[in-house]
């Protein structure tokens, strides 16, 4: 299996309930890409305890299974940050404890950023 990838999606002043249906939408929408094989993340607390981390709970795993499948996830994700206007959503990456965090902006700074990241795990591979 190729690398995974840990998303996860947020919405500023949304509640858990639009969160989930974020995540289900953007997780229907990764499904169609070739290179991705995604599934949801299960949660585990410590032993005897209750609380768990409410964001963990919609973590998305992606595994990416071909060359090129990063950089589709990364299109993908960017093109669902851009879709609604006048909300400031922001997708979280973890590779192997290495984040980013996208804001959905065109920044140039952004841009070189994700470049960076992106070259970075798939010379890796």
């Amino acid at each position: 299996m190729g690398m995974i990838v840990d998303v996860r999606l947020d919405e500023r002043e949304a509640d858990a309930s639009r969160i989930d249906a974020l995540h289900r939408n953007v997780l229907e929408e990764l499904r169609q890409v070739d290179e991705l094989e995604v599934a949801t993340t299960r949660v585990v607390g410590p032993p005897g305890t209750r609380a768990i981390d409410v964001a963990a709970l919609n973590s998305l795993a992606i595994a990416v299974l071909g060359s090129g499948g990063l950089t589709a996830l990364v299109a993908t994700l960017r093109g669902w940050l851009g879709r609604e206007r006048g909300t400031t959503r922001t997708v979280r990456l973890e590779i192997d404890g290495d984040v980013i965090v996208l804001r959905g902006g065109s920044s140039a700074e952004e841009q070189r950023l994700l470049d960076l990241f992106v070259r970075r795990h798939e010379e890796a591979r």
